[in-house]
């Protein structure tokens, strides 16, 4: 008699820890280019910061600024953390560490978890930015249109 075996469903890539390790490396590259905005938005309050010290918007930069730079220092903290996940799923790919997989699982889906905050935040922190600066740069430019 012919036993019949139930066929395995194949893993997904979606699900398969190549593909978290893939993720892994795309959010790593995410947070180094929001790096490079904080820079840039660090910068352009700065150069209108005389702008602002005419407005009672200067309170709102220097919140601003301390958003900017509280992300930063969460941000490298949250690459450390994924760097380190990283590895970890480096060595589940290398059948290291077997038994740990669903722990590994459970940590990036928190970290999935953390970078979506951290981003949301920084968003917000850039709009905002943006509207200061569209605000002083309005402002500047009817203080040129006056002085003419």
């Amino acid at each position: 008699m012919k036993r019949l075996i139930p066929k395995q469903k194949a893993p997904s890539f979606n699900n398969s820890v190549e593909y978290l390790h893939s993720k892994t490396q795309f959010w790593i590259s995410e947070i180094e280019f929001i790096k490079i905005e904080q820079n840039f938005l660090k910068e352009l309050l700065a150069e209108h910061i005389i702008g602002l010290c005419d407005t009672n918007n200067f309170t709102r930069a220097k919140l601003l600024l301390n958003g900017i730079n509280h992300e930063a220092i969460l941000g490298e903290t949250l690459i450390e953390s994924i760097k380190e996940h990283k590895i970890n799923l480096g060595l589940l790919i290398e059948n290291i560490y077997l038994k740990k997989e669903n722990i590994f699982r459970d940590n990036h889906e928190l970290l999935k978890t953390e970078l979506k905050n951290y981003i949301e935040n920084f968003k917000y922190i850039k709009e905002e930015v943006f509207e200061l600066i569209l605000l002083i740069m309005k402002k500047e430019k009817q203080h040129k249109l006056l002085v003419k």
